[in-house]
């Protein structure tokens, strides 16, 4: 990036002591590494074209007070039990790559955070559509692959779109919001690494 390559689409992950999996990792870790992400990004000449997307991939327990319907079954109930052996659907599962059935597709499982940093993300707002991991995916497809999915029982085909989060009627002029890494306050201006 500081040679003036910003790629349309990356990958970040925080290495393992900052990833916040429970076991190794701590919540304050995890805030710090994403707020000296973040604060990174909004310093750069296209932030004003960027959006930050914070996935996480599992819940780290079973407590959701509105546990979503299946919609994805298993044919493997020894291997899928989201709730118990056999509670994962009697639909069929979806066909993988190769034609196979694909096995450890239950779902979808508990609600997770999902955020979107961005001067077009709208502000303050709190989206009810059931969207996965997989959303990301189909963002990117829709945005640099005219909408053609990559199919094979890939979840992209059935993921729900995040477009709901962003106002591109607006300006794109959204206020940068700079973290302390290790307080999680908002400061006025970027903090010292």
């Amino acid at each position: 990036m500081k040679a003036g390559n910003y790629p349309s689409v990356s990958f970040i992950k925080a290495p393992a002591f900052q990833d916040g999996h429970a076991g190794y990792s701590d919540p304050l870790d995890e805030q710090a590494f994403t707020a000296k992400v973040v604060n990174f990004l909004q310093q750069q000449p296209d932030w004003k074209s960027t959006a930050v997307i914070v996935a996480w991939d599992d819940s780290d327990g079973w407590y959701d007070h509105a546990f979503a319907n299946t919609t994805s079954s298993s044919f493997d109930s020894q291997a899928d039990q989201l709730n118990g052996a056999g509670k994962c659907g009697t639909g069929t599962a979806p066909l993988g790559v190769n034609g196979g059935v694909v096995n450890g597709r239950c779902g979808p499982g508990t609600r997770i955070p999902f955020l979107v940093i961005s001067p077009w993300a709208k502000v303050n707002y709190v989206d009810h559509t059931p969207i996965s991991q997989a959303s990301v995916v189909r963002f990117i497809e829709d945005n640099w692959l005219g909408s053609q999915r990559l199919g094979g029982g890939s979840f992209d085909a059935t993921a729900g779109s995040i477009m709901s989060l962003f106002n591109f009627s607006g300006s794109g002029n959204n206020p940068t919001v700079f973290v302390d890494p290790n307080l999680g306050t908002v400061v006025s201006s970027v903090p010292a690494i």
